[in-house]
């Protein structure tokens, strides 16, 4: 949510949708002359899209008073700024060249927002890697394991409290059924796909005949007359 609202404030400012901020002027004396190149255009102001997200969202986390709340309330503000740093480190550097005929003598580059999409893959990967955290906070997020807490938590790191729990196991206490008899397709590389709703644990494959009407017609007058065919097809359900 954070690095979303970064992203689309960031946006509105560049399109001249906003009266508090336009581009970012801070870039444009800057450049290398060697190379041939040299800061100009218009560069998304990221800066006053993480000011205003940190603002709008960082302001309603301390509304929290329930037992435990220092530690969910260091966890979300971590994350918060975890997403930010999402949109700032996918930042891209666009160019266009300028010269006789076409040439390329000097190229003016500006820094542009990536596609939403790239911010979200890069946040993936931080929920994959995130970081356990310690529950009991002393000034600042820590790793839960012992051997791991001189490691400092990275900015762009996620961090969280609980982990979740194995859906794939049931579990009346939780309310998960699990998924030990679930049908499964298993040529499928999706969610219904056996490879990952049954968890690696693998499938049993059931040979199923079901009878149903077919080649229907109507008959003058008045009913249907239909034959009964029988067909075999395999039904896969996780083990």
């Amino acid at each position: 949510m954070a690095a979303g609202l970064v992203h689309a404030v960031t946006r509105s400012c560049s399109a001249g949708n906003m009266t508090e901020c336009s581009c970012d002027a801070s870039l444009q004396a800057g450049g290398s002359s060697s190379a041939g190149w040299h800061w100009g255009g218009c560069s998304d102001d990221i800066q006053f899209g993480t000011w205003f997200s940190r603002r709008f969202i960082d302001s309603g986390v301390w509304n929290i008073s329930a037992k435990g709340a220092d530690a969910l309330v260091s966890m979300n503000q971590h994350n918060n700024e975890a997403g930010r740093q999402a949109v700032a480190k996918t930042m891209l550097t666009d160019c266009r060249c300028h010269g006789v005929s076409g040439s390329c003598a000097v190229k003016t580059c500006w820094r542009t927002l990536a596609p939403f999409e790239r911010v979200g893959r890069f946040l993936k990967q931080r929920y994959e890697d995130s970081v356990h955290m310690l529950d009991r906070i002393k000034g600042k997020v820590r790793r839960k394991e012992k051997e791991q807490r001189r490691m400092p938590v990275v900015k762009d790191e996620l961090v969280f409290l609980n982990k979740s729990p194995n859906y794939c196991v049931e579990d009346r206490r939780l309310g998960v059924a699990g998924t030990r008899g679930r049908r499964c397709n298993r040529t499928s590389s999706g969610p219904d796909g056996c490879s990952l709703l049954c968890c690696g644990r693998g499938y049993n494959t059931h040979v199923v005949r079901s009878v149903e009407r077919c080649e229907c017609k109507f008959v003058w007058c008045c009913y249907v007359r239909c034959r009964r065919c029988e067909s075999m097809s395999d039904m896969h359900t996780c083990k």
